[in-house]
């Protein structure tokens, strides 16, 4: 770049939190340009887009920079793969520098797009280099904390440096529950965080944003994870403690509502404060200790496994007869069979006879999938 030559997009690819974006920034840094992020989110606003694109190849205003654009996570939308292709297509053809970052590059739908860069790998951080960056934190914030207290961070966050960094800031700020996660009593942690100390820290935590800070880390569904505290903040909180708490979840709600409505994924920073943040904030003195359950929904799937299963089976073989994903039958084909059902049966008598399956079998296993699909919306409806 600095040459003048045209490059081909970089790909910068790892787990979480071994400096793939902060990489991708100090590249902007070192060329002397300007960093124009987009994440997942901004990646499924159509008219966002189309407006990168049109300003990427001006100056800035402020700085008078050339622009690089960051197309962070690309492998988080399996569905945008082509659309996000085109757009690095056309950024390309404006002779545009972009960097992109992936945990995974071998998803099927990066194929297209690792044809079209150039990529490099990062591995997970080792420990000791960890204690490094912890270290140097600490002396620049005037920080005193055991070494053996970084030690134990470096070791426990299994090469996630910014798990690591989100530990130091959860600690220091006083959080005596976070400082409970790390070490021998918990043991080594993945990257990812485990939903029960997630709700301590919501519930029971002192300082509240390390509470929003370990739900970033956790691998589960936003929509998963509010029914956990939706579940068990009854049973922990009383009086205005709970009322302030199922305020803060219906604020949650609210903004769910909005993802849903508008398609703006720039909401579910608000969705996970306020269901993390907000709700551990409502309490007033510490509750009283109290088991955490799973929502009754993870319960009435585990007594559906079974059935389950056999919808799997059962979507992957028509997947296979007509040459599209389960995903294609599951979302379109099959609520077009449920209605067929149940206005005659011509189109499942048909598909019955080139599958092999009796007619009266398939009314079963659609009438089964469609108690499967309520189960999952909630109660809600397929």
């Amino acid at each position: 770049m600095k040459e003048g030559k045209k490059v081909k997009p970089l790909l910068i690819v790892g787990p979480p939190g071994t400096g793939k974006t902060s990489a991708a920034h100090a590249i902007a840094n070192e060329l002397n340009y300007d960093a124009i992020e987009v994440n997942a989110s901004d990646l499924r606003d159509r008219t966002h887009l189309q407006y990168i694109v049109e300003s990427s190849g001006a100056v800035s205003l402020l700085s008078g920079k050339r622009r690089l654009i960051i197309l962070d996570e690309i492998d988080a939308l399996p569905g945008e793969g082509h659309a996000i292709a085109s757009l690095v297509k056309e950024l390309i053809s404006k002779g545009i520098p972009i960097v992109m970052t992936a945990n995974d590059p071998y998803e099927r739908h990066l194929y297209e797009i690792r044809n079209l860069s150039m990529m490099v790998k990062f591995s997970r951080v080792r420990w000791q280099s960890v204690v490094s960056v912890l270290k140097d934190i600490c002396r620049k914030e005037g920080l005193s904390v055991p070494e053996e207290v970084l030690n134990k961070i470096a070791k426990s966050c299994q090469g996630d440096l910014r798990a690591a960094i989100n530990d130091l800031e959860g600690l220091v700020k006083g959080s005596a529950e976070l400082l409970k996660y790390i070490g021998e009593k918990y043991g080594k942690r993945d990257i990812e965080t485990d939903v029960f100390k997630v709700l301590s820290s919501i519930f029971y935590g002192e300082n509240c944003y390390p509470a929003y800070l370990s739900s970033l880390n956790l691998d589960m569904d936003p929509d998963m994870l509010f029914r956990w505290v939706e579940e068990n903040v009854a049973h922990v909180y009383s009086g205005r403690s709970l009322a302030k708490a199922y305020e803060m979840l219906s604020l949650a709600d609210i903004m769910r509502g909005r993802i849903i409505r508008t398609n703006n994924w720039r909401f579910l920073a608000y969705y996970t404060q306020f269901m993390t943040f907000g709700v551990c904030a409502a309490k007033e003195g510490r509750p009283e200790g109290e088991k955490l359950r799973p929502p009754s929904l993870i319960k009435q799937l585990s007594a559906t496994k079974e059935l389950r299963s056999k919808t799997k089976e059962f979507l992957e073989k028509i997947a296979k007869r007509i040459h599209v994903s389960t995903a294609v039958v599951r979302m379109e084909l099959i609520p077009l069979l449920i209605a067929d059902a149940k206005a005659g049966g011509k189109l499942i008598r048909q598909l019955g006879r080139e599958l092999g399956i009796r007619e009266s079998d398939m009314r079963e296993i659609l009438s089964d999938i469609e108690e499967v699909y309520k189960l999952e919306a909630g109660g809600k409806g397929a």
